[in-house]
């Protein structure tokens, strides 16, 4: 180990390699989470998408509930005949007798406020998804600059062992093993190249730009982990904003009043009739009312129908609340997992390069091999890496308790929701 010492180079090289951060935060045109959530949420593809069956889902609650037209009859008999000409002008006035058109517009309301919870939920599991994409390239570009480090610390070293052994300094076996290791993080260094593009490339599809436009991106850092409300005040707020709860009930007060309209669609719509008839040179009045009378069309189809929906609604009701409820504990007990462990997670980093450190200080003085150096070397990147993919993991678990409590925890996060009231008791 003595000959080591004579070449301080390495030793150089590899102190200024750990002095270099993770990863160095990009300039003002850089992409952070709340960045990519807002230019999502203003006119990504998966808002259009949502607003576009919004549209639709209106519509078609519209359609069932328009009054019928009116119509206007012209009618000239008598023609080709001797006789003189009758004349009719009539004209046609359809009257809800039973009153279900006004019962199916009862039920339009209760359906908009479904389409537009559902709406709502759809935008904010959008919102999520863009989420989730910006955290995998961010992780992705932080792991590559880790991989990147490493191979070009071990490429100097396969460098140096490699003049070494010409001198004879050292074994074949230690170049060998140098040069192999320096091979192994140059494969590493192409996937997580490849890892990053793709990441990238996904995140800007959910942007809805071109990757090229796209801008760099922030660096990866844990958020911040506030005190969650203990599960009692987590199911209440979660009963209370959660969205999908709200279009649930939406959907069986629509489907009860549809089952209220089909009933008394047994009894067809009955029209008023009233114009003029000209007749033997006399010009007259007429009036009339029309009505389908139920022998065989009793709208037992229909009624049928629409209480299968309301036992439908209700099943999905019931189930959406369990399904809450088991989301928010879920969401919860994670959640409150990472925060004990975020004291000794964030530190991954520090403590990465620290063991780094120590081992090229003792690998420069001949006290540990060359082997010993590279597995601290891979264990200050496996620390590294743990820590981004803790800090994706921390921010996954905030937002989706946020999400499954369908509020913020705090002002600083970048979700849409509404602000979790300051009297939720604390964990």
């Amino acid at each position: 180990m003595d000959a080591l010492r004579s070449v301080p180079v390495v030793a150089l090289v590899l102190l200024l390699l750990g002095a270099v951060p993770l990863r160095a935060a990009h300039g003002q045109d850089s992409l952070d989470l709340s960045q990519a959530i807002m230019r999502a949420r203003a006119s990504g593809p998966l808002r259009r998408m949502t607003d576009a069956r919004r549209q639709v889902g209106l519509g078609q609650v519209a359609e069932a509930t328009q009054w019928a037209n009116p119509s206007l009859e012209w009618r000239h008999e008598n023609l080709g005949s001797p006789l003189l000409p009758d004349i009719f002008a009539t004209a046609y006035i359809p009257f809800d007798v039973s009153g279900r058109r006004l019962a199916l517009r009862q039920a339009a309301t209760a359906g908009r406020q479904r389409v537009t919870a559902d709406a709502s939920a759809d935008q904010r599991d959008g919102e999520l998804t863009v989420a989730r994409a910006w955290l995998r390239a961010a992780g992705a570009h932080g792991a590559l600059d880790v991989v990147a480090q490493q191979y070009d610390a071990l490429r100097e070293i396969a460098r140096v062992d490699a003049e070494r052994l010409r001198e004879g300094l050292v074994s074949e076996a230690v170049g060998l093993r140098t040069s192999l290791e320096a091979d192994r993080s140059r494969v590493a260094l192409v996937a997580a190249r490849h890892e990053a593009r793709q990441a990238r490339v996904e995140l800007a599809r959910l942007l809805g730009v071109d990757e090229p436009s796209l801008p760099g991106l922030a660096s990866l850092t844990p958020p911040a982990l506030p005190s969650a409300p203990d599960s009692a005040a987590a199911t209440a707020s979660a009963m209370a904003h959660r969205v999908e709860v709200q279009a649930r009930e939406a959907a069986v007060e629509e489907a009860q009043r549809r089952v209220a309209a089909e009933r008394r669609g047994v009894l067809g719509e009955v029209q008023l009739q009233g114009g003029t008839k000209e007749t033997g040179g006399f010009m007259t009045g007429q009036l009339g009312v029309a009505m389908p009378l139920p022998f065989f069309n009793r709208n037992t189809g229909a009624r049928q129908r629409a209480a299968g929906m309301l036992n439908e609604a209700r099943v999905m009701r019931d189930d959406v609340r369990l399904s809450v409820r088991g989301g928010v504990m879920s969401a919860l007990a994670h959640y409150d997992n990472v925060r004990r462990a975020a004291s000794d997670a964030a530190t991954f980093s520090v403590r990465g390069h620290e063991v780094a450190r120590i081992a090229r200080l003792s690998y420069r003085e001949g006290h540990i091999t060359l082997t010993e150096l590279l597995d601290a070397e891979r264990a200050s990147a496996d620390a590294m890496q743990a820590q981004l993919r803790w800090s994706a993991d921390a921010w996954l678990a905030r937002l989706e308790l946020e999400r499954a409590i369908g509020a913020r925890l705090s002002a600083d996060s970048p979700l849409d929701l509404p602000l979790l009231v300051p009297t939720s008791s604390g964990r």
